[in-house]
């Protein structure tokens, strides 16, 4: 019970766990395309939070309130901005960005390609193509920034 003379609830010790797994994030973009820095960014991102698997739902539910997690999202949107993402598309760039980090790290961490879920999968006969798409999943190397990739040749300055 003493450790809530130092934060109000557990939402609030949940925030500052949150905060250090990201406090090592490095926001400095990198001198390359904007396609390279967000790239570079969202990689560290996806680092730290792999290296502390049992806080990957933590991280999601409280990222609004890690001031370091907020330090990211403004690198990110400088670089947007700087490209020319204005308005709406540049909410779209942000949120687009986001949820495929966010997803894909929920999906390495709770259902990885070669979990027990995909083999299962791959092993059911009543859809053929899910099926045959599980079997490949196995073999997919680098689909992380295959799929970031996507999302990047997707968002449009305008």
């Amino acid at each position: 019970m003493s450790l809530y003379r130092y934060v109000p609830d557990k939402a609030g010790l949940e925030a500052l766990v949150v905060d250090h797994i990201l406090s090592t994030v490095d926001v400095r973009p990198p001198r390359t395309t904007w396609q390279g820095q967000v790239t570079a960014l969202v990689h560290r991102v996806r680092d730290a939070v792999a290296a502390h698997p049992n806080a990957v739902e933590l991280t999601m539910t409280h990222r609004h309130r890690s001031p370091a997690l907020l330090r990211w999202s403004e690198a990110v949107l400088e670089v947007l901005a700087r490209n020319g993402f204005q308005g709406e598309r540049r909410v779209v760039a942000l949120r687009s960005l986001l949820s495929y980090l966010i997803g894909a790290v929920q999906l390495d961490h709770l259902g990885p390609l070669s979990g027990p879920g995909t083999a299962a999968m791959a092993g059911q006969g009543e859809f053929p193509l899910l099926a045959e798409t599980a079997s490949a999943a196995h073999g997919v190397r680098d689909g992380f920034d295959r799929g970031l990739d996507v999302v990047l040749r997707g968002l449009d300055p305008g």
